[in-house]
């Protein structure tokens, strides 16, 4: 069995491995993936991640401006990582201005706080994911205390590889996705 942090340590090198190309070509193909599937009629203000450009992540703001283009009345809200494991929530525009923090995780400046009671789907980061629903993301917490606090959202994990069969190690605090977008397929759970 092999443990999380193994886990993660490997899916997060493959993903620095990926091209520029490559990378933009994935990056695409999901956002494309993601429109098509994403339960819109029930989305009225969204809450998404901003990407670490320096890990390869998802390409979020690309999703936001696609998703603004298609439904121009849904809100946008991404958050603030504050001490002891908490996230400040805010609403985001593509006008508004980030500054990146000691992960180099981009957020916000300026925005106005936002009332997570009013999110409907939350766009959750992840390194890897099972066919189960389950997650590995980068081992701190937030997100799944964070998830807890918005039990009726729906939680659609984004990433830009494939599943694996199945995470041996599931941990009592960790919250599993209702939903999982690559690439390549979308995943219900």
């Amino acid at each position: 069995m092999v443990d999380k942090h193994t886990l993660r340590k490997v899916y997060l090198e493959k993903r620095l491995f990926l091209s520029a190309s490559e990378l933009n070509h994935r990056n695409q193909l999901l956002s494309n993936l993601l429109l098509a599937k994403l339960p819109m009629e029930r989305s009225t203000t969204i809450h998404l991640f901003m990407g670490i450009n320096e890990k390869n992540e998802v390409d979020t703001f690309g999703i936001m401006k696609a998703l603004m283009e298609l439904q121009p009345s849904v809100q946008f809200v991404t958050s603030k990582t504050k001490p002891k494991g908490i996230l400040e929530h805010y609403k985001i525009d593509t006008n508004t201005k980030f500054e990146k923090n000691k992960w180099h995780v981009p957020e916000p400046i300026g925005a106005d706080m936002a009332d997570i009671n009013e999110i409907d789907v939350v766009l959750v980061p992840l390194i890897i994911f099972d066919k189960e629903g389950n997650r590995i993301g980068y081992g701190k917490g937030y997100y799944d205390r964070f998830l807890k606090l918005v039990p009726n959202a729906a939680k659609v994990g984004i990433t830009l590889g494939p599943p694996l069969d199945k995470i041996e190690y599931v941990g009592k605090y960790d919250v599993a996705m209702d939903a999982c977008c690559t690439p390549f397929k979308y995943y219900e759970f």
